[in-house]
């Protein structure tokens, strides 16, 4: 079974942060919990998980979302520029990650 995701307090209020902004868009659309919940497949209650910014709602029900609000082309956008991975693949070269026991990806 997986170990639950262990998040930072800063961490918590981001995805907090991206669910009220997801519930804001939303509302200004006038679209109910219950219509977005329908059209993205899931039930009421996991959609209310979403707003809320509980961590255990699926990265697939992110996606629908913001498919729905009319903002898939941002998801794609989220890493297109990565300064930090490439100022250290400059610096170091690529390397293969290494899988070692009892250190999680991150």
């Amino acid at each position: 079974m997986p170990q639950p995701v262990v998040l930072t307090s800063s961490e918590e209020e981001a995805v907090q942060r991206l669910g009220r902004r997801i519930k804001a868009a939303r509302l200004r659309r006038n679209i109910t919990q219950e219509a977005m919940a329908s059209r993205a497949g899931v039930t009421r209650k996991t959609y209310a998980d979403l707003e809320a910014g509980k961590p255990t709602v699926g990265l697939s029900i992110l996606v629908k979302t913001m498919m729905i609000l009319g903002y898939l082309d941002r998801v794609g956008d989220l890493l297109a520029a990565d300064p930090i991975g490439e100022d250290a693949e400059a610096e170091s070269g690529r390397k293969r990650a290494s899988s070692r026991s009892g250190i999680g990806d991150f």
